[in-house]
């Protein structure tokens, strides 16, 4: 089966069919037209027409998640910071229940037990 040629080269944006052009979203299009954007949103693609979302090579289709690595660093990142949140708010928590069970240990000794 022949590989379709506009997928394995980079082309540009400029490149593309009118009808291609015609078929986006206003904003994306204007985007384009003022040369802010050089490639086209995956969600963008999936909402064409089929016939339309063919002539659009893969090199100017841009992945939600480019960059996988990247994405898992940020992930875990995230993890540790919720996780350390959550540890200081437990140590926090137990620090002033320790500090007011000695509190009331010594008010006790001191009115009670004497």
């Amino acid at each position: 089966m022949p590989q379709n040629a506009q997928a394995d080269e980079s082309t540009d944006v400029d490149e593309l069919p009118q009808e291609v052009i015609d078929a986006l979203p206003e904003d994306i299009r204007q985007e384009i037209l003022d040369g802010v954007r050089d490639q086209i949103p995956e969600e963008v693609i999936a909402d064409l027409r089929p016939d339309i979302a063919d002539q659009i090579p893969d090199s100017l289709v841009s992945a939600a998640a480019g960059n996988p690595g990247l994405t898992a660093v940020i992930v875990i990142i995230g993890v540790l910071a919720i996780l350390g949140a959550v540890w200081g708010a437990v140590k926090g928590f137990l620090k002033v229940a320790i500090g007011l069970g000695l509190l009331a240990a010594i008010v006790w000794y001191y009115f009670f037990a004497r």
